[in-house]
């Protein structure tokens, strides 16, 4: 008899002790299965909700005086040309989503109601070639104002209503009041970038770039710190600006991704142990459990090799059926529950890829796992296993 046919009637006779070898093998790799795909909409959207946090890098003119702009709260009337966006990503600068900005302080004037408030031009948030990502930072409709909610209030100017002002003599629609935040950005309006160029007779030119830094793998391989690769980067480019990096917000960004990254690895680690270790004692004891077998087996001319190879081919077999009904499971109730995803719940997809290496690893770690009892069972004489049965 092969050795195939032989393992699967041994299946087959001990049913009960390859069904709980199937039952262990699935729940592990479900589980790995269901943590690893739930994994990529996990990494989405905290890289989501770290990136709603706000930008953790700001670039300045050089000749800004770094005290006048915190205590004007972040206000600087210098400016720096445009063309330093393009020279970023010409360069493919450490760096993603990247917002120019032109800001002013002017009067509004809503009907009788007028109020002093920065104004800021902006654009959609641009990111770096090569890593695409969904916009940080929409774009203002051309001719067209976006309020703080605090500035609305001011101006008598309630979310839903349908209001024009005025701005240096221009006629701007309120394109929407925007929810409170706690900032600054509550008493703001903010315009197209190109358009309050325009507006302020600064064609071509900008206050400031904010933008959101991408330094963590370079940083591993150096050893340097993220705000030393910035402004060596920003060196190369130009001396006509520097770099401002928000130090807390931008390490707790960081934070967030290496604890969520190195804990689904600890997860994952625990899993693969344990299935090893599960499959070591499941192994020693089927092969304590036929010692007599192994002994009629080789008395009846089944060679060492052969009589191994029977264990590990059980082993196999089993882990197969177990690793296949584990990752179905898994990846079926990562989908299902999808949905606590809620920045990104609509684009989750399974990571098949993923799973198919998950149930290839459990079969070759059990295979493996297999081989050492099968060994020491083979490894017997005949004689021996069978005068301990007498």
């Amino acid at each position: 008899m092969n050795p195939l046919r032989l393992t699967t009637h041994e299946i087959l006779h001990r049913w009960k002790s390859s069904l709980l070898t199937i039952l262990i093998v699935s729940a592990i790799t479900g589980a790995l299965t269901y943590f690893t795909v739930n994994n990529v909409g996990f990494q989405k959207e905290i890289s989501r909700n770290a990136r709603d946090i706000g930008s953790n890098v700001v670039i300045l003119p050089a000749a800004v005086d770094q005290f006048q702009y915190h205590a004007e709260g972040g206000y600087s009337e210098v400016t720096m040309s445009n063309q330093l966006l393009k020279q970023l990503i010409e360069y493919h600068a450490s760096l993603n989503h990247l917002i120019p900005m032109l800001e002013r302080k002017t009067e509004l004037t809503h009907g009788e109601t007028s109020a002093t408030a920065r104004v800021i031009g902006i654009t959609a948030s641009v990111p770096m070639p090569g890593r695409p990502k969904s916009p940080m930072q929409k774009s203002v409709p051309e001719n067209k104002l976006q309020l703080g909610s605090e500035l609305a209030n001011q101006l008598g100017i309630g979310r839903d209503d349908e209001s024009t002002i005025m701005i240096k003599g221009r006629s701007f629609r309120v394109d929407r009041v925007n929810r409170s935040n706690g900032t600054w950005q509550d008493s703001a309006a903010f315009m197209d970038l190109e358009t309050a160029q325009v507006l302020f007779e600064l064609t071509g030119q900008i206050s400031r770039i904010e933008a959101i830094e991408c330094t963590s793998e370079q940083c591993e391989l150096t050893g340097l710190k993220s705000d030393v690769v910035l402004a060596n980067e920003l060196a190369r480019i130009t001396d006509q600006a520097r770099i401002l990096r928000r130090e807390k917000m931008a390490d707790a960004r960081s934070s967030i991704r290496v604890v969520s990254r190195d804990n689904l690895r600890l997860i994952q680690n625990a899993f693969w142990i344990l299935l090893v270790t599960l499959m070591i004692a499941l192994s020693f004891l089927n092969a304590s459990q036929r010692r007599s077998e192994v002994g009629v087996l080789q008395a009846l001319g089944y060679g060492r090799a052969r009589v191994a190879l029977t264990f590990i081919l059980r082993a196999i077999l089993l882990a197969s059926a177990g690793a296949l009904i584990g990752i179905l499971a898994g990846a079926l109730s990562a989908n299902a529950q999808s949905g606590i995803f809620s920045a990104t719940s609509n684009k989750f997809a399974i990571d098949w890829t993923a799973a198919a290496t998950i149930g290839i690893a459990a079969v070759v770690l059990a295979a493996l796992a297999s081989s050492f009892p099968a060994l020491v069972a083979a490894s017997r004489p005949p004689a021996e296993i069978m005068g301990r049965d007498v």
